[in-house]
């Protein structure tokens, strides 16, 4: 399967596991629930990494990148992502991670010496410039739906959502070189997990000081963890190792341009879900979006 088709189906699948998770981070605070999913996470892609035989292909040479891409992209990038998920809600928290796009290019660029085509950098600015239009300007004056709400700082909250997005990119620029080579996909997304859990685990007391909720003495209910538990399967263990796999033959710049895109493809779910249809703006900006892919695909 080629690359940007690997990276426009772990686009979708983080707009499905996203929405999925709005209503459990809202309940156990983004640290919290981040922590609990990368349980289930890390002992099913270790499992499925098991069956597929793909331990073996895992080098000495390749744990330490993995690790510090686990610890930073998981331990701090995702828990400061949903902590502004939390608190500011799907919509806007997409356009803060969108912003992962362009500094992970700028770092690729930089560190991995990555060059990009003129249609491919015309390609990522119109991508750029659509998810940011799409969820910038995508509701209506009027929408009254939960996730529109923002609770706590919204300075902070944005705050949050840039660190995750900084996470992102770092992580996925660090793990590149290393999917170069005949690395399994699910190992090393096992690997990135298990230590991003260990990493969540030790910063837990750090983490929960940081927010205002009180999600650490929220009751667990089995629905939620169900619900948990989904959307890591489809937006962390699918999602995620689909990046990875991605990665074997695309560019960290333009896997996630591609990937940033996920914001876009929320927008018909949210309206499905929320029945409040979001402004022309938004539909403008996907259409950017649409366009600005073709030119890098």
């Amino acid at each position: 399967m080629p690359y940007q088709l690997l990276a426009l189906s772990a686009a979708f699948s983080w707009s499905i596991g996203g929405l999925i998770a709005a209503e459990p981070t809202r309940v156990l605070g983004g640290p919290r629930f981040t922590r609990i999913r990368m349980y289930w996470v890390s002992v099913l892609l270790a499992v499925v990494a098991w069956i597929a035989g793909g331990w073996s292909s895992v080098e000495a040479s390749d744990w330490l990148p993995l690790a510090l891409s686990g610890f930073i992209g998981l331990a701090i990038g995702d828990a400061a992502l949903f902590t502004a998920f939390a608190r500011l809600g799907p919509r806007r928290t997409g356009i803060l991670f969108a912003a992962n796009a362009p500094m992970a290019a700028a770092l690729s660029a930089t560190f991995l010496g990555e060059r990009f085509s003129v249609a491919a950098l015309i390609g990522a600015g119109l991508v750029f410039l659509g998810v940011a239009l799409a969820i910038a300007l995508g509701t209506r004056p009027g929408q009254s739906h939960t996730w529109e709400e923002v609770r706590g700082s919204l300075l902070v909250g944005v705050g949050f959502g840039l660190i995750g997005a900084l996470g992102q990119a770092v992580a996925i620029v660090i793990a590149d070189p290393v999917f170069d080579g005949s690395l399994d996909p699910w190992a090393g997304a096992a690997v990135r997990s298990i230590v991003g859990t260990v990493g969540l685990v030790a910063l837990a007391p750090w983490l929960e000081r940081q927010r205002r909720n009180r999600g650490d003495h929220a009751k667990l209910t089995p629905r939620i963890l169900a619900v948990v538990f989904l959307s890591g399967t489809i937006g962390m263990a699918i999602g995620k190792t689909l990046v990875l796999a991605s990665l074997t033959e695309g560019d960290a710049g333009i896997v996630s341009v591609l990937i940033s895109t996920s914001p876009v493809l929320q927008l018909p779910l949210i309206w499905l879900i929320t029945r409040e249809r979001p402004a022309m703006g938004a539909w403008v900006g996907a259409a950017l979006a649409v366009v600005g892919t073709a030119l890098i695909v």
